[in-house]
């Protein structure tokens, strides 16, 4: 087998692949203020962002734009394109599970 054919199977099987499942980035912000004993409010607070905010996105109400991924990252460590990236993921998994049901 020649590398050019194993790089195309590899490329097929990857366009082949569904997530079962994906999560609202919401859910695991959630989890990481419970394991780090912070409420909502203190979030905000040090985002300088309104609770409602923080609210919204932890209820699946809201999804994440750059500018409150970056507030994430400063807040919580790691980057935003994490928090982009679970948004993305998020996103495009709601749409193939819409596009499964027509």
């Amino acid at each position: 087998m020649t590398t050019e054919h194993t790089d195309y199977e590899s490329r097929r099987m990857m366009s082949d692949f569904q997530l079962e499942q994906a999560f609202p980035p919401g859910e695991f912000l959630r989890d990481e203020l419970e394991a780090r004993g912070w409420t909502k409010s203190d979030l905000a607070e040090i985002m300088g962002r309104p609770v409602s905010l923080v609210n919204e996105i932890i209820v699946g109400k809201r999804g994440l734009t750059p500018n409150t991924a970056r507030g994430l990252a400063d807040a919580l460590g790691g980057s935003a394109q994490f928090w982009l990236n679970l948004e993305a993921i998020y996103r495009l998994w709601l749409l193939s599970k819409n596009d499964s049901r027509r």
